[in-house]
């Protein structure tokens, strides 16, 4: 699925799409959200969640290096695979 048709779908329809073919990457902060990171065949997704709230605010493509680059820096390999 392309950018543009996603974005098309309801917030609903999204959710349900990550939950059935995403893939649960990363977790990181920014300002007042928790933002999940998904892989969705290939592409990455950003799930926004404002902190205190069960509710999620909006979901999106991203595609941009230094938002990437703030997950990749909370991975620990080593410590993740017990080495």
């Amino acid at each position: 699925m392309n950018q543009k048709t996603f974005n098309k779908l309801s917030l609903d329809a999204k959710r349900a799409l990550l939950q059935n073919e995403g893939t649960f990457l990363a977790t990181r902060q920014y300002r007042a959200h928790t933002v999940h990171l998904y892989d969705l065949n290939g592409s990455y997704i950003e799930v926004w969640n404002r902190i205190g709230y069960d509710c999620i605010e909006w979901i999106e493509f991203t595609n941009n290096k230094e938002t990437i680059n703030t997950y990749l820096k909370k991975i620990n390999i080593e410590e993740d695979l017990n080495i």
